[in-house]
């Protein structure tokens, strides 16, 4: 009996053993790398560490607070128009962070009026816009946007600690420059030299004493009612108000073709 219950266990192993090479085959196993969770259909999503920053594009992407954005989705907004100065919740104002806005490639009006960002280098490669004005910031450096060509319009009023306007050097189609109380003295009349579409600027409290560049635009057609863009805007606007300018004849002889002009002794 014993003998026959020993045969009847290796029978049994034997059977084992021959399933067992049988479901090897010559295939090699598959391993499976538990920690290998990519998903060749997810979807990339936008992050924004600023919760404020996103509140506002949902708001002009109009998209629910659930609702995914993507860098698809990012590539519609053309538009992005923030002013904390008219935020009564005080909310707007805390926006300091624009990482996340980068996916906005095709963005041509971008304002930032009041808020806490001090940091544009998220948004150095948006070089299609072409409206950009974050007046009343503690921004201190715009050479994240040396590469932009395209600007029309740009408002840095009483953004006090920026000194250096270099950046703007290549937009030579700006039409308006809101640079009021923004120290860049007489060393950035060099960049003014280089913006001969303008027929708008503010200039007031800069620490500019020497205006001949001013005298010099004009003279090739800048700054002048004639200037294109200045009549439907209701002509040429000069605002030179608190500046320590001694010699006032490099623009003297254009005063008649200049629709505003602050500043002027006499005035």
């Amino acid at each position: 009996m014993m003998k026959q219950n020993t045969y009847k266990t290796l029978s049994l192993l034997m059977l084992m053993l021959a399933i067992l090479l049988t479901g090897c085959g010559s295939d090699d196993p598959v391993f499976v790398d538990p920690t290998d969770d990519d998903d060749p259909d997810e979807v990339e999503l936008v992050e924004f560490p600023d919760g404020l920053l996103e509140a506002q594009i949902r708001l002009a992407l109009d998209i629910d607070s659930d609702e995914d954005i993507t860098p698809e989705l990012m590539l519609t907004l053309e538009e992005l128009n923030i002013d904390a100065s008219d935020d009564f919740s005080g909310e707007l104002s805390d926006i300091s962070n624009l990482t996340g806005l980068q996916y906005a490639e095709n963005l041509t009006f971008l304002r930032l009026s009041y808020t806490s960002v001090t940091d544009l280098s998220p948004i150095s490669d948006l070089e299609n816009i072409e409206y950009l004005r974050f007046n009343n910031t503690a921004i201190t450096d715009i050479s994240p946007i040396s590469g932009y060509t395209s600007l029309t319009y740009f408002n840095a009023n009483t953004v006090t600690g920026l000194e250096d306007i270099s950046p703007l050097a290549g937009n030579e189609n700006l039409q308006t420059a809101i640079l009021r109380n923004v120290p860049f003295g007489n060393e950035g009349m060099t960049t003014i030299r280089e913006l001969t579409s303008l027929h708008r600027i503010n200039m007031r409290n800069t620490g500019v004493t020497d205006i001949t560049v001013l005298g010099e635009l004009m003279a090739e057609g800048a700054l002048l009612d004639s200037t294109p863009g200045a009549e439907e805007n209701g002509g040429a606007d000069l605002d030179l108000r608190q500046l320590d300018i001694e010699d006032w004849s490099p623009i003297e002889p254009y005063l008649d073709q200049i629709s505003n002009l602050d500043g002027y002794p006499g005035d």
